[in-house]
């Protein structure tokens, strides 16, 4: 049977993960507008916000990842000047968050939504959960993703805190601008060693879902999953040559131990990321109207 392409990822991320350290990025204060679902704007601060795009985590130990990584919450403290008093701000009643950059500028978008995934038997099941992601790329089908980066040792016989970067594992959510959920076609949470065989079509049904308000693009969704089958091997070696490539310039070229790990990273990341920008990108195209 055909297996996904991220799952391969997957079974090497899981035997390499190895600290639970979870870096989340929080910051004291951070320049922010604050959309609501009444259409007003706050434009202010948001103190202890979790704004990392990437993060440092223990695939094994997964059991809920949106509420591990703080994506799963019930309010925001907000502030209208850095020295004014905090008032929290609902779930319910925000639409999206835009932090900014110093000159004001967007710097990074996230949206709120719900969650729906697909169990083993191909239904689908609302996970009651709302969670606020941040957005990859936007259309009316729109891409929201963690990137999750590992550790290990340096070698089966170092000892102490794991600081050996190994790779990532990006996780997307795949949501139709109409739509108030989100689809997770890789559902890390969900997965175990008896339903690994069930991934495919679990994708696939994902996937039928958050399009189905497009038919020209399910007409070819068959061709869409080849993009992420296993079988596709020429395809997939050709991938990791380019990307190791890439990645052994950087050794040659960067001194720096830390800088040097920064940068394997980014480039993993665009690498994990890079299918399922082409599907949302095919998706926007053909479904525009």
């Amino acid at each position: 049977m055909k297996k996904l392409i991220v799952l391969l990822f997957v079974l090497f991320s899981v035997s390499v993960f190895s600290q639970e350290d979870v870096y989340f990025g929080k910051k004291k204060l951070v320049a922010a507008e604050v959309i609501l679902e009444n259409g007003d704007i706050k434009t202010g601060y948001l103190q202890d916000f979790q704004s990392n795009r990437f993060y440092n985590g223990d695939v094994g130990s997964f059991s809920g990842i949106e509420k591990n990584f703080k994506f799963e919450v019930k309010e925001f403290k907000f502030k209208e000047e850095s020295g004014s008093a905090i008032q929290l701000i609902n779930i319910s009643d925000v639409k999206r968050i835009v932090l900014l950059n110093n000159d004001g500028s967007e710097r990074l978008v996230y949206d709120k939504m719900k969650l729906k995934t697909i169990n083993s038997n191909n239904e689908v099941v609302d996970l009651k959960k709302t969670v606020i992601l941040p957005l990859e790329q936007e259309g009316k089908l729109n891409l929201y993703g963690i990137t999750v980066v590992a550790y290990g040792q340096a070698s089966p016989y170092s000892r102490g805190p794991a600081n050996q970067y190994l790779t990532t594992l990006f996780i997307p959510y795949l949501k139709s601008s109409n739509s108030e959920y989100a689809y997770l076609p890789f559902d890390i949470n969900r997965m175990n060693i008896f339903n690994l065989g069930k991934l495919e079509g679990k994708f696939k049904k994902a996937l039928e879902e958050a399009t189905k308000e497009c038919p020209e693009f399910q007409e070819n969704i068959n061709e869409t999953m080849k993009v992420f089958e296993k079988s596709q091997k020429k395809d997939l070696k050709q991938m990791y040559y380019d990307k190791e490539a890439k990645k052994k310039q950087i050794r040659k070229d960067v001194k720096n131990k830390a800088e040097e790990n920064f940068l394997q990273m980014k480039i993993d990341a665009e690498y994990g990321m890079k299918p399922y920008l082409q599907l949302v990108d095919d998706y926007n195209k053909k479904c525009s109207k």
